[in-house]
């Protein structure tokens, strides 16, 4: 099961790299129990909450979401007791995504979306493959999902060698 997220706290990075590991956040607390629910993509917002992503359909915490959505986790607990509520933060077929699997994601400092998907993807103004990363602005969040998309890629893995081999995860800043 992929629903649990371990932290890793470094205290030294390099040639030597030490440091711990703890579980941060165990989504089988939380409903996350099937395979379809394995979490492929996970950041953190300023206001510390989660914005997650699965492999497949999710069905918990009373919400309903396709792999092509993010949800939103509260955590009131992370680690062994994970706790909080879920809510639908990206409805991703309102917004052209409806046969992609949102499988990395970051939020960078504006709160525009970096997204990257398992496959080829068209969007509007613009289209990729796995091993490219692009911007998404939200103009509203939740069950009706509105933004725009960059008109360039923010990041073009073909560029860089990395054609066909598709980028998971992109976690940042989790503190």
């Amino acid at each position: 099961m992929l629903s649990v997220i371990v932290k890793f706290t470094a205290t030294s990075l390099g040639n030597n790299t030490s440091g711990s590991f703890s579980l941060y956040l165990d989504g089988s607390d939380i409903g996350l129990s099937n395979n379809s629910e394995d979490i492929d993509a996970l950041t953190n917002l300023p206001d510390g909450s989660l914005l997650i992503s699965t492999r497949g359909n999710l069905n918990a915490g009373g919400i309903s979401a396709a792999d092509e959505d993010l949800v939103r986790f509260t955590p009131t607990s992370l680690g062994a007791n994970t706790t909080g509520s879920l809510s639908l933060y990206l409805d991703g077929s309102d917004i052209g995504l409806s046969n992609e699997d949102v499988d990395a994601l970051a939020v960078d400092g504006i709160g525009d979306l970096l997204l990257s998907v398992t496959n080829n993807f068209s969007v509007s103004g613009l289209s990729g493959a796995d091993e490219d990363i692009f911007g998404f602005t939200p103009s509203s969040t939740g069950t009706v999902t509105n933004g725009n998309f960059s008109s360039d890629l923010f990041f073009n893995g073909s560029q860089f060698g990395l054609s066909g081999n598709d980028i998971t995860g992109i976690a940042i800043g989790i503190a």
